[in-house]
């Protein structure tokens, strides 16, 4: 479904995206894929934009697994099915390590099927052409009103070990343009300089800089003569992209108090060499600290960090 960008309204750190700015991703045909088109895709586009690809229920299992943990704490409202925001949250009263607590929510038996499943595991394998894994790290994340996250690419975060990972960007709610969804710059995986300027970076070891690209995304295109692409997404639909490609979310300004789930997850070759960091039953994730360091694991009322 296309946006209509002249009524629609993206914004960023509480600033307009322009609609001239402003482009529709590319729809990928899965039913129609093989390695060919798949790896030629990616090439081309730097992502593979997929709707509507796992079953409908499934989706749902996994959303109210996450939905009825977060009304456990409080955060969100009765029926905790709807996803409604609260305002307010128990989570620090009721778990003394927030860490451990979202390490629980991001294993749920539901929400595992979908990012460590069949069917994303073949996908990924054909984009491949070899055996895949996905990362046992996963970064699942409810989102409220005033939320946004900076430009960056992966690169700097997933490619110690190996530089053959891609990211999955995984809907489980409605995300329209107004609730925060996921932008890519165009063609921003051609960028050599960005490319030179993040090669070897490694946001683990060399903590005194930053990842994010801090520049106001309508800025960075304008220079660029490039496009924010992004679209209105649905329950399984998901978003394929690597680790070169410049991507954020919008900010979630509905007027609704509804909350945005997605779940990023990371996939790459069996045959490449792990990083510990982030497989294994107690993965310690990007600085060590484990799924205390997300954002996610912070009460829905508290403000994100920035890396």
């Amino acid at each position: 479904m296309k946006i209509n960008f002249t009524h629609d309204l993206a914004l960023v750190n509480g600033l307009k995206i322009p609609p001239k700015l402003l482009g529709q991703l590319n729809e990928f045909k899965i039913e129609k894929s093989n390695h060919f088109n798949l790896k030629q895709s990616l090439t081309k586009d730097g992502y593979i934009f997929v709707r509507n690809l796992f079953d409908k229920n499934k989706i749902k299992l996994a959303r109210d697994e996450v939905f009825m943990r977060l009304k456990e704490v409080d955060e969100i409202e009765d029926p905790y099915q709807d996803g409604i925001y609260s305002g307010r949250s128990s989570r620090d009263k009721i778990y003394t390590n927030r860490g451990e607590f979202w390490k629980s929510v991001s294993n749920g038996k539901y929400l595992r099927e979908i990012t460590n499943g069949k069917v994303l595991k073949k996908i990924i394998s054909d984009i491949f052409g070899e055996p895949s894994i996905g990362f046992d790290f996963l970064f699942l994340r409810p989102v409220a009103n005033g939320k946004f996250t900076q430009m960056h690419c992966d690169t700097s975060f997933f490619t110690r070990t190996t530089k053959k990972v891609l990211t999955c960007w995984i809907s489980f709610t409605n995300v329209t343009i107004d609730k925060g969804p996921l932008f890519v710059i165009e063609n921003s995986h051609k960028f050599n300089d960005i490319k030179e300027k993040f090669d070897g970076f490694d946001v683990g070891i060399d903590k005194n800089r930053k990842a994010s690209i801090e520049e106001h995304p309508s800025e960075f295109a304008k220079k660029r003569n490039s496009k924010i692409l992004t679209s209105n997404f649905y329950p399984g639909d998901i978003l394929i992209f690597g680790m070169n490609l410049i991507h954020g979310s919008f900010e979630h300004h509905s007027k609704d108090k509804n909350i945005r789930l997605t779940c990023d997850v990371r996939y790459q070759p069996i045959a490449e060499p792990k990083d510990s960091r982030y497989f294994g039953k107690n993965p310690g994730g990007t600085t060590g600290s484990g799924y205390g360091e997300l954002n996610s694991a912070r009460p829905l009322n508290e403000n994100w960090h920035i890396r």
